[in-house]
């Protein structure tokens, strides 16, 4: 059976970079944990981030094209946590999975992770970049 026609394709007016899933707990308790009262250390913790995520995606690509799987796995791993520590759900699943495929040793599914890693954390750096220009309430 067929949806209404006058429904929107599903695919229809959907930005190019998919939404990223969020644990908007973890990143709240990110927020309070990190701003004392000076946001110095939220900003270096989220810059670590923003520029750590970018590097370590580049080594992961770079480790993929020398074929060093277990490196790669390694990197996932890291690249796992990191983004659970900041609330960033699916690029901790994507994450995990590059692991997972890592450890089978098939790194020819590898670089569409990647690719998706990739784009979930610019979709994700945008929801973070805009929590930290927005003023803190209290």
């Amino acid at each position: 059976m067929r949806g209404d026609p006058t429904e929107p394709h599903p695919d229809e007016n959907e930005p190019d970079v998919p939404e990223p899933d969020v644990d908007e707990e973890i990143l709240s308790e990110l927020f309070v944990l990190l701003d004392d009262g000076t946001p110095d250390g939220l900003i270096t913790a989220c810059d670590m981030f923003l520029v750590g995520v970018p590097t370590a995606l580049a080594g992961v690509r770079r480790a993929l094209s020398e074929a060093r799987v277990a490196d790669v796995g390694k990197m996932a791993h890291t690249l796992r946590g990191t983004a659970g520590a900041f609330g960033a759900t699916r690029l901790g699943r994507l994450a995990a999975s590059l692991e997972d495929v890592c450890g089978r040793t098939d790194g020819a599914s590898a670089d569409a992770l990647v690719d998706g890693m990739e784009a979930e954390f610019l979709a994700f750096r945008t929801i973070l970049t805009s929590r930290l220009a927005a003023p803190t309430a209290g």
